[in-house]
């Protein structure tokens, strides 16, 4: 039986109704609450090298910035990644992830940039980061979009691949063929996430 994981991206995607400025007290007692009750991963913000340095809000230009705003925390049992929008944030951004607070990465793009974003993973991979790549508005892919993105994210195994239903688009037959169509041709070892 296939294990399900949880990844909580309250830091992240609630981003959205505040610009992202939750205030640095908040953001920690959100991943207190989180590391104690469990969750195996938790987003803690977006990298996007357009945004200033503020330790109020969970979007940084830099890995380093997370490490300043989160220093002497524990993780405990729990996995921290950080996401990236394909194109808003450069190599130059992100130190090695021996280094850093952060254990993974999720980048996001759209279909136009999934060659680039494979090869921004692969670069995020040899920086020591486990990547994951998120196929926004996956209902643009074909199934031979799918499997030709498929052959491509085999040659460097990422952590994992998500479906990403972006608008809302999805009906369940189409959750299940999209589901089938990746976990049917995906190395074994790399996890699908929805």
């Amino acid at each position: 039986m296939n294990k399900i994981n949880l990844l909580d991206c309250t830091l992240r995607d609630g981003g959205y109704v505040n610009d992202w400025h939750f205030g640095k007290e908040t953001m920690l007692g959100v991943f207190e609450k989180l590391t104690e009750s469990g969750v195996e991963f938790i987003e803690i913000g977006f990298l996007d090298e357009r945004r200033p340095f503020d330790m109020d809000y969970s979007i940084q230009p830099t890995t380093e910035c997370y490490d300043k705003i989160y220093n002497g925390c524990s993780k405990k049992q729990s996995t921290v990644f950080a996401m990236i929008d394909y194109g808003t944030c450069g190599i130059e951004n992100i130190g090695l992830c021996k280094d850093s607070f952060i254990d993974g990465i999720r980048v996001i793009f759209k279909k136009p940039n999934a060659k680039k974003a494979v090869e921004f993973a692969k670069q995020l991979q040899e920086k020591g980061y486990k990547v994951c790549l998120q196929m926004v508005s996956i209902t643009a892919y074909s199934d031979m979009d799918v499997l030709e993105f498929v052959n491509q994210v085999n040659e460097i195994s990422p952590y994992a691949v998500s479906i990403v239903d972006t608008y809302g688009l999805l009906h369940t037959k189409d959750v299940i063929h999209y589901f089938r169509l990746l976990n049917n041709n995906l190395n074994e070892d790399i996890i699908l996430g929805y």
